[in-house]
């Protein structure tokens, strides 16, 4: 090809070192959609290299280094095959750019495929029917959609209509969707998890230093038995409420003693002196397990002596 342009006495670049192309926004001048070359890059390169370039109007600049690869009689333009930067972003190599007027002026892009199959479905698809759609007034979408949704899909299958393409990328942000919520519900479920077991552990912890707490109060009230009595200890039970009665005694006559009262409807009491201190330590037992004893022959399902925690 190279050889027929100089006998019809054309002289062709056969390499662009740093050749820079300049897209300027010219919509405020055009009626036609179709001579929108602004628009046209910005969609054609989201779609095809991935880049999303912001539409403000600024220009496109390319720069562009490569080897003519083949001169395409019916659209009378120059193919070169290289790397090529856009807007000063990382360069993106093995691109194809046609050029008109010798390399002047810059037609279209796409990226080259290993595959033969779909280096000509590339080279065939058309960015019309996207172009038509960003430019409609209701905007379906944006060139950082292009980019980031429909190019994999395109570098995958670039054989695939408008049509087409749109319900894979459609497909593939339900299934993300998907994927971001299992993740999303997972990361809680192990966020709730580890915050339960923090919480079940300070509960411990808390639970058990109360206890301690407790238990030497407790302990203040124990009255050791006298050598040789029996003691006899009761079933442990859950303690419900602890009152102050007056009860009679044959030595010293009416006097306080205290009365715990138990989840299974039994009662045991305590006439020794000292009934208010004894009431105020044993209240903060109400609600938990403890084990009473009582001494000597007192029978157990009626007194007690001491009170434990357990």
């Amino acid at each position: 090809m190279i050889k027929e342009y100089f006998q019809q006495g054309t002289k062709v670049d056969k390499k662009l070192e740093n050749k820079v192309y300049t897209i300027s926004d010219n919509r405020h001048n055009i009626a036609d959609c179709k001579k929108d070359k602004y628009t046209k890059f910005l969609v054609t390169i989201a779609l095809r290299l991935g880049i999303a370039i912001e539409d403000d109007g600024k220009d496109i600049i390319l720069q562009f280094s490569g080897e003519h690869s083949e001169y395409n009689r019916y659209h009378e333009s120059d193919n070169y095959i290289g790397s090529l930067a856009v807007n000063s972003q990382p360069t993106v190599e093995n691109v194809k750019i046609c050029t008109h007027k010798n390399g002047s002026s810059v037609a279209t892009l796409w990226p080259m495929h290993d595959d033969n199959e779909k280096q000509q479905q590339s080279k065939d698809s058309k960015t019309s029917a996207f172009i038509e759609y960003y430019t409609n007034g209701s905007r379906l979408f944006t060139i950082e959609d292009i980019a980031n949704y429909y190019h994999p899909v395109f570098l995958e299958s670039p054989g695939l209509s408008p049509v087409a393409l749109e319900k894979e990328v459609c497909a593939r942000k339900e299934e993300a969707l998907r994927e971001l919520y299992t993740r999303e519900a997972s990361r809680l479920v192990d966020e709730n998890k580890t915050l339960k077991e923090t919480i079940d552990n300070q509960i411990a912890q808390n639970t058990k230093e109360n206890n301690n707490k407790l238990q030497t109060k407790v302990t203040e009230l124990v009255e050791p038995a006298r050598p040789g009595e029996a003691i006899t200890r009761r079933p442990r039970k859950i303690l419900m409420n602890v009152e102050l009665q007056e009860m009679h005694t044959k030595n010293r006559g009416l006097v306080q003693g205290v009365v715990l009262y138990f989840d299974d409807g039994t009662s045991v009491r305590n006439n020794w002196s000292g009934a208010e201190k004894r009431k105020l330590i044993i209240d903060n037992l109400i609600g938990r397990e403890v084990v009473t004893d009582v001494w000597g022959n007192y029978p157990s399902d009626q007194w007690f002596a001491n009170v434990y925690l357990k």
